[in-house]
């Protein structure tokens, strides 16, 4: 977690496009390298078959492509579990913001987190949507999130500019592993205990349907669902887990910059 002093939390991730990857720390969810961030997506499923749950942990601001891959494999999803609301993350504005006010190196074509999951034409669960702005028309940021962004970026920016030389993002450890334990509030709590719960309905539900239920959330979030989801609900990791980069070094843009369609085999 990147905790400023406005309590704008981001987290950023990276991995290899590996089978699933093991450590000895346990089962790896995000890694960082020298090339750049890259968040995993992993399938569960009980060994007699049946339900199979999507999980991809995310960062709040990274290429668009990134989260333009995300988007597509939702698409085979027949439900979606995602954060707090349908817009764009006002977190990763003011971050992606900030590392090029700054001039980090890895702030060039950093966008927002922003996956129009109203596209997907599949019901999407909010557990923690008690925290949704009160957005505008079309998916837009409410004023009151502008305003407090354009605010906050300068103040963020100042400090990557005063740390890291000139490489902030790449000084802080970010790897997720299914072991780690995240320091938690009372609302980060409550939020976690939301999302289980609504896994739980699920499962419960629909665990000897052949369907995927997609839970897209925070990398924060993550270590607990697989916890919950190889411990107490008896899933286990299907081989064949993909990886996305969300942030890197030195690509060329124009490599990031996918077709319209079909761009990934999923």
């Amino acid at each position: 977690m990147l905790a400023m002093p406005t309590n704008i939390q981001l987290i950023v991730l990276l991995g290899t496009r590996l089978a699933v990857a093991f450590y000895a720390v346990g089962m790896q969810l995000t890694e960082m390298s020298v090339m750049g961030f890259r968040t995993s997506v992993t399938v569960f499923r009980r060994p007699a078959g049946g339900l199979r749950w999507v999980i991809i942990p995310t960062i709040h601001m990274g290429h668009a492509d990134y989260y333009w891959a995300i988007w597509q494999r939702l698409r085979s999803c027949q439900v979606v579990i995602a954060e707090t609301w349908d817009g764009p993350s006002s977190t990763g504005m003011v971050y992606a913001n900030a590392m090029r006010l700054a001039r980090q190196r890895a702030g060039r074509d950093l966008v927002a987190q922003d996956i129009d999951y109203g596209a997907l034409g599949v019901p999407i669960i909010f557990p923690d949507d008690y925290l949704a702005p009160d957005a505008g028309p079309d998916r837009q940021m409410s004023r009151a999130e502008r305003v407090t962004a354009t605010v906050v970026t300068p103040i963020l920016a100042l400090h990557m500019a005063l740390t890291g030389d000139g490489d902030w993002f790449g000084t802080t450890r970010l790897d997720i592993n299914d072991l780690t334990e995240v320091p938690r509030d009372a609302v980060d709590r409550k939020r976690d205990d939301l999302l289980l719960g609504v896994l739980r309905e699920i499962d419960g539900e629909f665990a000897a349907e052949d369907i995927e239920v997609a839970v897209v959330f925070g990398a924060l979030h993550m270590p607990i669902v697989v916890r919950e989801l190889a411990g107490k609900l008896g899933y286990r990791v299907m081989p064949g887990a993909q990886w996305l980069t969300a942030i890197d070094y030195d690509e060329p843009p124009h490599l990031r910059k996918p077709t319209l369609d079909g761009w990934m085999d999923w």
